[in-house]
């Protein structure tokens, strides 16, 4: 049975039984920023098994995309994916209200596999949950396997892994929450047990691979207080998920999903661009597996506009790739040859999935510059670890604080480290390596500021906000007050960090990007001003930040709240301005582009977007004149409440990470259609956006527009930085002052500044090069000296070979680089192979480097000369065979250090 008919089965078989079909949900959970990646069909049904009442219907079937990186080791097996799909079924509430629980739902999986998929009853097999103390055993659910018609010999009852975690029960998340026992049906593969035990001792759990899990079903039934007790839940639920590739691999008779027709087709592509066969060997398959497995995932994940990054999901894409590369480097691949991987990806899923095809040239782009970027520093990080691995003595580890580097610098997994020194016969001081990367999270984690709900100690109030349509409020009245970092009755003159509670407000929470309001408030006794303004509990009480600057404030006082007018301007200009270089970027570099970031302040704009590549300079001139063509139509920008899913059915774009309610802000600046090229009867708006934040009323409010910078924050993020309105008068009026500066300082006007620029750059490019020649001449004359102390002899061979240890001056060499160019000029006088051995004295550090001529760098390397002479002077280097560099230790023996490395050469050399 192939793939699809398995699709269509399963979706045909739940909606026959009133399950509504919903379409797949993103990978990036949207609405929920905790979830990394979507790993299961029940997320994006959450909110329905909190409040049934919302849900469509109370029954779903979905195929759902999942992406989970939690076993990546393991992936290459026969059973384990990163990226799978996921067939799954789910209730939401009791049946009297539409939904079901456990009887339905063992009915229906029983049903369909032994009906609909013809699995041999026999063969397969349940498991449930067996209890432990405080949480029964589910009975009920081996009487209604038995019911359904599977025989108790086929039932196992479990409660824990080997490795001690809880096995066929789920949750809670954290110490309290949703949980409640699991049934998982299993699949006989082989038959008997391999290990020979008997059917009685053999089965789910075993974990001998005689069986497969194919669907696991969760019966959310409880809520697990924190003392441990249970509750049972007012609303229980059912959420299923059972893996394709497991099922269509057991249904096509083949070992693993690799060798069905969900990945055939990769692997064929994998096979044909790397030169090898599947089936050759097991560390072959193993690395097409891994190949074919990751370019998969990534494919997707960058169709739902994930980009190889150095954070979060992001970073999940990356680690994807360069395993891949890494693997494709282990079967002898050195060029690029993920693209075919891509286009073989897509063309097997892009009728299931439109938007891959959709996507197709974007997917190529990221992956090629990814893969490209990677080898590049593929080959400098190998370089520092050759380095590294060649300065170690017999039997010394490799240092914890190299390996991290390798990783946080230049992209190694520590495995790749592993790997590389494992096959030299060195370890790696693991422990160290950890403790640096623990290090590394500490501070990145401390460089952000997070504050617990519950250590806010705020009134559960929810503040009204009134400042869409005006900035001041007379009356409002004051809830709260913290000081201190406590809650407090009254403030008074000169407190800082005050934090104040409104019953309503027309100041702006910082949100989405946009700062706080800030501006005064004015009570009958005192005066505070305001310098940010937070919503700490997202949905709820509004806290105005600011210091009291006279008399006092108390608690119950009723005060004038007033927002700074020119500050809320600023801020509206520039968020009316993100959303015009939004679209703007969108027409003019295509419709892959999304936000992924933004800070909207009252004098500037930071806006982060998913791009795979630098601006041009057209390109940024284009988007820039693009928004000012906007501004200057003056166009009317128009706010409407509307159901969220109303909005994002007539193309408002909506932010992956944004949490939205039932209704939503839609901001839309319409189009003219002559200025922006549109034909005749295309009325789609220039703009059109889910935003809670303020607005400029006309685009004419914005300004002039003006982008100061485009840069990457990270691989496929870019970030601009511009201005709009008076910051960027002012910054044009700075830019004209500089320029006329400029021409005055060149004795030019400002129309030949450039011109002028280029006359003065040639004559001092003349100059340097002038100068450069000169030095080298004086640097040749010098080392001519040196070539009076060559020692020629023959070596065991019978051959003429050369042996060179020499100081220059560091006037000659004051460089690792120029003692390098010292060697080259060196080599081709001496004109037979020879060993190089170079040092000066710079600033009281010797620098040293040797050379040896590839003809003699098999019986004698550069970097074993090397080490002889740093062992003299107590200093350290490393290197290849060919040339090697390093220095330290104590000029006064480098003599002696010197000398050491000519014996050495000759010694070996001579036999």
């Amino acid at each position: 049975m192939d793939s699809s008919t398995v699709r269509e089965r399963f979706v045909r078989f739940f909606e026959s039984r009133a399950h509504l079909s919903a379409s797949s949900s993103s990978l990036v959970v949207q609405g929920d920023p905790s979830v990394l990646l979507t790993s299961a069909g029940m997320q994006q049904f959450k909110p329905f098994y909190l409040d049934p009442s919302r849900a469509p219907s109370r029954r779903a079937v979905t195929i759902q995309k999942c992406m989970r990186t939690s076993d990546i080791e393991e992936v290459g097996d026969d059973t384990h994916h990163t990226f799978f799909e996921m067939l799954g079924n789910f209730a939401f509430g009791a049946a009297d209200h539409g939904g079901y629980f456990k009887q339905e739902a063992i009915a229906f999986a029983y049903d369909f596999v032994t009906q609909e998929l013809g699995l041999p009853v026999e063969k397969v097999w349940a498991t449930t949950w067996s209890g432990e103390p405080g949480i029964p055993a589910d009975e009920e659910a081996v009487g209604l396997w038995i019911a359904a018609g599977m025989p108790m010999s086929r039932i196992r009852g479990l409660n824990r892994k080997p490795d001690g975690s809880r096995e066929n029960f789920w949750g809670p998340t954290g110490d309290s929450g949703p949980c409640g026992p699991c049934s998982e049906l299993h699949v006989d593969v082989l038959g008997s047990c391999p290990r020979g035990a008997s059917d009685a001792d053999c089965g789910p759990g075993h974990e001998c691979g005689r069986f497969v899990e194919i669907w696991n079903l969760v019966f959310n039934q409880f809520y697990q207080e924190t003392d441990k007790s249970l509750r049972p839940l007012e609303h229980t639920g059912i959420d299923t998920g059972a893996g394709l590739e497991r099922i269509v691999a057991i249904l096509q008779g083949v070992q693993s999903a690799y060798e069905t027709d969900l990945f055939r087709p990769i692997v064929a592509a994998a096979e044909e661009r790397l030169g090898v066969t599947y089936g050759t060997s097991r560390e072959i398959d193993r690395s097409l597996r891994i190949v074919a497995d990751h370019v998969r995932s990534v494919t997707f994940m960058v169709s739902d506009g994930v980009f190889p990054s150095n954070e979060a999901r992001g970073y999940v894409a990356r680690r994807l790739l360069r395993r891949a590369v890494r693997y494709g480097r282990l079967l002898g691949q050195t060029g690029p040859f993920l693209g075919a991987l891509v286009d073989a990806t897509i063309a097997r899923f892009g009728t299931l999935y439109p938007n891959l095809a959709e996507r197709a040239s974007t997917i190529q782009r990221v992956v090629n510059q990814e893969e490209a970027r990677f080898s590049e520093t593929l080959a400098a990080g190998t370089e520092l670890l050759d380095d590294a691995l060649g300065r170690l003595t017999q039997g010394e580890a490799l240092a914890g604080l190299t390996a991290f580097r390798l990783y946080d610098t230049y992209g190694f997994p520590l495995e790749l480290t592993r790997e590389v020194a494992g096959s030299r016969g060195v370890a790696i001081d693991e422990a160290a390596f950890h403790v640096e990367l623990e290090a590394s999270r500490v501070r990145s984690r401390a460089s952000q500021r997070f504050t617990k709900l519950a250590e806010l100690d705020l009134p559960a109030v929810t503040t009204e906000f009134v400042g869409y349509d005006r900035l001041t409020v007379e009356g409002a009245v004051v809830v709260a007050l913290r000081a201190g970092g406590e809650r407090v009755i009254t403030v008074e003159a000169h407190t800082d960090d005050v934090w104040v509670v409104l019953d309503r407000t027309p100041f702006y929470a910082e949100r989405g990007g946009q700062a706080g309001d800030t501006g005064i408030l004015t009570g009958p006794h005192g005066r505070i001003a305001i310098v940010t303004t937070q919503s700490p509990q997202g949905e709820g009480a509004i806290v105005h930040v600011g210091r009291v600057i006279e008399g006092a404030i108390a608690e119950g006082d009723l005060v004038f709240a007033q927002v700074d007018e020119d500050a809320r301007r600023g801020t509206m200009a520039h968020h009316t301005a993100t959303h015009l270089l939004h679209a703007a970027l969108r027409a003019e570099l295509g419709e892959h582009v999304h936000q992924s970031g933004s800070l909207v302040t009252p004098d500037r704009l930071r806006f982060d977007f998913a791009h795979g590549q630098s601006l041009t300079p057209d390109e940024r001139r284009a988007v820039q004149e693009w928004v000012n063509r906007a501004i200057r139509a003056n166009l009317p920008v128009s706010v409407v409440e509307m159901p969220t899913s109303e909005a994002v059915k007539i193309g408002a774009l909506a932010l992956f990470d944004e949490k939205y309610g039932d209704l939503a802000r839609v901001v839309t600046v319409p189009s003219p259609t002559p200025l922006f090229g549109q034909d005749a009867g295309n009325d789609a708006p220039l703009s059109r956006e889910l935003c809670g934040g303020t607005h400029a009323f006309q685009t004419g409010d914005v300004g002039p527009f003006v982008i100061l910078s485009e840069g990457s924050t990270g691989s496929g993020i870019r970030r601009i930085e511009a201005l709009a309105g008076a910051p960027a008068m002012a910054h044009l009026d700075h830019q004209s002052i500089l320029l006329d500066g400029l021409a005055s300082r060149l004795g030019t006007t400002r129309e030949d500044v450039g011109s002028r620029f280029d006359t003065v750059l040639a004559e001092l490019a003349d100059v340097r090069r002038r100068l450069e020649a000169s030095e080298r001449r004086e640097a040749q004359d010098a080392l001519s000296d040196a070539l009076a102390q060559v020692q020629t002899f023959a070596d065991a061979g019978g051959r003429t070979v050369a042996v060179l240890g020499a100081e220059v001056s560091a006037s000659v060499a004051p460089t690792l680089d120029r003692l390098r160019e010292a060697s080259d000029w060196l080599r081709d006088k001496i004109g037979v192979p020879a060993v190089i051995i170079l040092a000066s004295v710079v600033d009281g550090r010797v620098l040293v480097i040797a050379t040896a001529h590839r003809d003699l760098s098999g019986t004698l390397g550069a970097n074993r000369v090397l080490s002889e002479v740093t062992a003299e002077l107590g200093g350290r280097g490393g290197g290849r065979p060919e040339m090697a560099q390093g220095g330290g230790g104590d000029p006064a023996r480098l003599d002696g250090a010197l000398a050491r490395g000519i014996a050495t050469a000759r010694t070996t050399l001579a036999g």
